[in-house]
């Protein structure tokens, strides 16, 4: 039987397009009322930038060299001053962006439904380049070492010349008959790129001509039907000081050597939205909305918080002593990372927070599916 919330997801994942009321916040939960929420948030500035129109869409701001990087669906590029706000350009593509962006070397990289990657100046957004890949591109692309690498809902890798568009080298990879909609972006490494693909594989491709260096299972399709056989990892890997972190809907949660993918531990968990890690821990988001804390070394478990369970949260960040995570009641909200205790909240729009809080410079940036960008801190202590 497949319960409530994963049902709901699979409604919300498989469907091509979303209508005006799913992407609309959820009632906050009563629970979370009760709930002291000591530190107090501060709004440092807020832009409209353009919606989200569906929830495969993984449109979240990047930040390079002092500049917020934001995308919309209807085509809209736009940099700002990460530190006022202040729009420094904006571009209209007039393209169906639903990827992105990724910044990096310069370079500003967009994906569309329609199976375009666009390079755009990082500068002052003018478009340099269009290259064709063979379906559409759901998350972020991964920019350096002279390359855009990007990730297809048709299980292919791409890269790109940075400079030109140019293709140098694609990978195939299977595509079970039934996945969730949304895909993981590929991470750079020296040398190489770390790829989730939807058979709950992780491969490590060479950045000069695409080649396996290794591969590893992590989810391993269980049960009878095509649903409950889901393990497509969708929450973007997390490298780390020689770890690669990875996780799958209905699968695992997993720690694996950078050097040849070996597992060093593994933990049942599902997980679609997000993870992150620190020096000590990994956290994630799971399928039925509860935040969990292990051990990097061991997979121990060290908290978990069900506050949010039935919620659909998005993928947690990391700011200083606290994991932040967006819902989809509209809020955002700050956990200890010590034993998980909520310690703050803020409200941000009436539309759901889809996709992980950006952190830099002690601030939180976070966009909401209405198309809400806003910039946050904590109040010091005794404000």
């Amino acid at each position: 039987m497949i319960r409530p919330l994963l049902l709901g997801l699979l409604v919300l994942t498989l469907t091509a397009c979303a209508t005006p009321d799913l992407l609309e916040s959820t009632p906050v939960p009563p629970k979370l009322n009760e709930i002291a929420a000591p530190l107090q948030v501060r709004l440092i500035w807020d832009a409209d930038i353009g919606r989200t129109d569906q929830l495969s869409e993984r449109l979240r701001p990047a930040l390079a060299d002092g500049r917020l990087y934001t995308a919309s669906s209807d085509g809209t590029v736009t940099a700002f001053d990460a530190k006022d706000g202040q729009q420094i350009w904006r571009q209209e593509l007039e393209r169906p962006i639903s990827g992105g962006p990724a910044v990096g070397d310069g370079l500003v990289v967009v994906g569309t439904h329609d199976g375009k990657v666009l390079g755009l100046a990082a500068a002052d957004g003018k478009l340099l380049w269009i290259s064709g890949v063979t379906s559409e591109v759901l998350a972020p692309a991964a920019i350096g070492q002279g390359v855009a690498v990007v990730r297809t809902s048709d299980g292919r890798v791409f890269a790109l010349d940075a400079k030109t568009g140019e293709r140098h080298w694609i990978y195939n990879s299977n595509v079970p008959v039934l996945t969730l909609r949304g895909h993981s972006s590929p991470i750079l490494v020296p040398g190489g790129v770390i790829v989730g693909f939807d058979t709950g594989r992780v491969v490590a491709l060479s950045l000069a001509e695409g080649a396996p260096v290794w591969e590893q299972t992590v989810g391993i399709a269980q049960g009878r039907t095509e649903l409950e056989q889901m393990v497509d990892v969708d929450a973007h890997p997390v490298v780390s000081r020689g770890d690669v972190f990875v996780a799958t809907y209905q699968g695992r949660i997993a720690r694996l050597s950078l050097r040849n993918g070996d597992i060093v531990w593994a933990r049942e968990l599902s997980v679609y939205a997000g993870i992150a890690a620190d020096e000590s821990n990994v956290y994630a988001s799971d399928s039925e909305g509860r935040i969990w804390a292990f051990d990097r070394f061991n997979g121990a478990s060290v908290w978990r918080q069900d506050v949010f369970q039935g919620e659909r949260m998005s993928g947690p960040a990391i700011y200083a002593d606290y994991v932040v995570v967006g819902g989809s009641d509209g809020y955002l909200y700050w956990l200890s990372v010590d034993d998980g205790r909520l310690l703050a909240r803020q409200k941000v729009d009436d539309t759901r927070l889809n996709v992980a809080p950006l952190i830099a410079d002690d601030r939180v940036y976070v966009q909401s599916m209405d198309g809400r960008l806003a910039a946050y801190e904590l109040e010091a202590s005794g404000d």
